[in-house]
């Protein structure tokens, strides 16, 4: 089984963006999709696959967390 995580998009560099995942950042390919930083996006495999709205973001990353905590 496959995971994509939501994270924030932090600064932007060409085709890669440094994305804040629950302050780690990591760099992610930026090419598939078009984001500006602040952008929540969902992210497998090193790439970014999607963006979302915050209040998706928000609701995944808490689903995450609420699994992490069972």
């Amino acid at each position: 089984m496959c995971v994509a995580l939501p994270g924030k998009v932090v600064r932007v560099d060409g085709t890669k963006a440094q994305v804040d995942f629950s302050g780690n950042l990591v760099t992610a390919e930026a090419g598939l999709v078009k984001i500006k930083p602040g952008d929540y996006v969902l992210v497998h495999a090193g790439c970014i696959l999607q963006v979302l709205s915050e209040e998706e973001g928000n609701s995944i990353s808490a689903l995450f967390k609420e699994i992490e905590s069972l």
